[in-house]
């Protein structure tokens, strides 16, 4: 994202990012208040210029809920206009909002306000995919004015590249063979990928070698493993006997033998066996294929939990 905004600086596009973190947000009432620090913060620089700013926006002398809400949620594009800017407003945890007390109230609101902003930018994330999935793609959501851009896997080349060229920076050496060795075992997910890198890089003092690249394997799971003991503690054994399936390369749950190993009850046991995980965000549906959403928590499950 940094990049993005990078770019735009060169093109000499004036822009403002205001950034929005929703995790500890649990109403509409947070929400509307966190939009509207975020957006004074990016303008005013003390408690004098921001308590200015808002009496010049006539924020500070609206008590009516309705005519509150609006005037928050619209606030980005009067700033736009009395700075002569644009401005992206940056949205972290986005997910949290299906925990509000009416979530579908609050995200009609934000379609309907947001669908008419020109001097403002939305950048929405979530760390929760399935969440995620179910607000934009299930329930449709902003679906008209909202575009997708997915995470993709680091291209293996361009992966490869890149460290083998920072190794020589720091006088440091490393193979291709080993490069293609980190990808494999993180698949290319772009958080680990770099992760394990890094860990590989500081082990090394010159050439760096197979066996301080197995020590970094350990390092990583080991950097992940209390989150890992965490998350399986919250699994029920039925959820956890459908993961050793996935693991075990099972695609067709419903198969009689398949019931009997894994402890399958029946068909609609494994629906919401399905249900449950993905709403844990455990697993994800690629296409008509159940995948882990974390590739080093499924090596963890496998090489130290089953």
């Amino acid at each position: 994202m940094q990049q993005v905004f990078n770019k735009l600086k060169q093109d000499r596009y004036s822009f403002k990012v205001c950034n929005v973190d929703l995790f500890n947000v649990r109403s509409e009432a947070d929400l509307l208040k966190a939009i509207r620090t975020s957006l004074v913060e990016c303008f005013a620089k003390n408690d004098n210029e921001k308590e200015k700013l808002e009496d010049e926006l006539m924020i500070s002398y609206i008590h009516e809920m309705n005519e509150y809400r609006d005037l928050v949620l619209n606030l980005s594009e009067a700033l736009a206009s009395k700075f002569n800017t644009n401005i992206i407003i940056y949205f972290a945890e986005f997910q949290e909002i299906l925990n509000f007390e009416n979530p579908d109230k609050t995200l009609k609101l934000l379609e309907r306000v947001w669908r008419d902003h020109t001097g403002t930018t939305y950048l929405i994330t979530g760390s929760e995919l399935n969440a995620m999935k179910q607000i934009f793609e299930i329930d449709k959501y902003l679906y008209r004015y909202a575009e997708r851009v997915k995470m993709q896997q680091i291209p293996e080349l361009l992966f490869s590249e890149f460290i083998i060229k920072n190794f020589l920076k720091a006088g440091r050496v490393v193979s291709r063979e080993l490069v293609t060795q980190i990808y494999e075992f993180t698949e290319g997910h772009p958080y680990y990928t770099q992760q394990l890198a890094e860990i590989s890089f500081y082990k090394t003092k010159g050439f760096m070698t197979e066996p301080i690249l197995l020590e970094s394997f350990d390092d990583l799971i080991q950097c992940h493993v209390h989150e890992f003991k965490a998350k399986t503690s919250r699994l029920s054994n039925y959820q956890l006997y459908l993961l050793k399936a996935i693991i075990d390369g099972v695609t067709r749950f419903s198969e009689t033998q398949v019931m009997i190993d894994y402890h399958f009850n029946s068909s609609a046991n494994i629906v919401r066996l399905k249900e449950a995980t993905l709403k844990k965000e455990i697993l994800c549906n690629e296409g008509a294929k159940l995948t882990f959403q974390d590739p080093i928590y499924k090596k963890w499950l496998k090489d130290f939990y089953f």
